[in-house]
């Protein structure tokens, strides 16, 4: 029996063992092609950045889907944030335990409360780009640890967080753990390329 994306996180999360899979793909200017929405207005509207990831797992089918990634917040970031974590309230709700939710933030010095922000928001993985700092890390680590949530890095560093696996959206592999594409997908890639990317990580 497969266990619904949620509880596959919290298999992750509490390193349990077993080979769990969740493909995660960084496709958030697809959600936003897919609900025909201008990419600015996306990042700043809650409802439209919740209704367009529900959209992009219906249209995809993957494990999971970003609220937010390090490109997004480098512009308008409070407005961008404040949407990003109202949307996973909402989203919290509607997709229950059947789809997981990531934020992939850049280390910056708000990154514990932005990441406890998260958490309350009710998300179930956060992923850090780039070199964490050892005593932030082991902060994270912690407060995931209580909220049931994975902590991962992405990239070079030493932090003593588990690493997510990156895999190329145009080659996919099968992967254990927290799997996400090597970068964000442009929003005009094809539905059925993320769909097979998916279908790839997870055979």
């Amino acid at each position: 029996m497969t266990l619904a994306p949620r509880a596959r996180a919290q298999a992750i999360a509490a390193r349990r063992g077993g080979r769990h899979t969740l493909a995660v793909p960084l496709a958030l200017r697809l959600a936003a092609k897919i609900a025909e929405r201008p990419w600015d207005a996306f990042l700043r509207d809650p409802t439209q950045l919740a209704n367009g990831l529900r959209d992009l797992l219906d249209a995809v089918g993957p494990d999971g889907v970003p609220v937010t990634v390090p490109s997004v917040l480098t512009e308008e970031r409070d407005a961008r944030l404040d949407a990003a974590l109202e949307a996973t309230r909402r989203l919290r709700v509607t997709v229950g335990d059947n789809a997981v939710l990531v934020a992939v933030l850049d280390p910056d010095p708000g990154l514990i409360d932005t990441v406890r922000a998260f958490l309350d928001a009710g998300i179930d993985g956060v992923v850090l780009h780039g070199d964490v700092p050892a005593a932030d890390a082991r902060t994270i680590g912690n407060v995931t640890r209580f909220h049931r949530a994975m902590a991962h890095v992405l990239g070079p560093g030493s932090s003593g967080l588990p690493g997510a696996e990156a895999v190329a959206l145009d080659a996919p592999v099968a992967k254990t753990g927290l799997v996400l594409t090597d970068g964000e997908v442009p929003d005009g890639t094809p539905v059925p390329l993320v769909q097979d990317w998916v279908g790839g990580v997870r055979s």
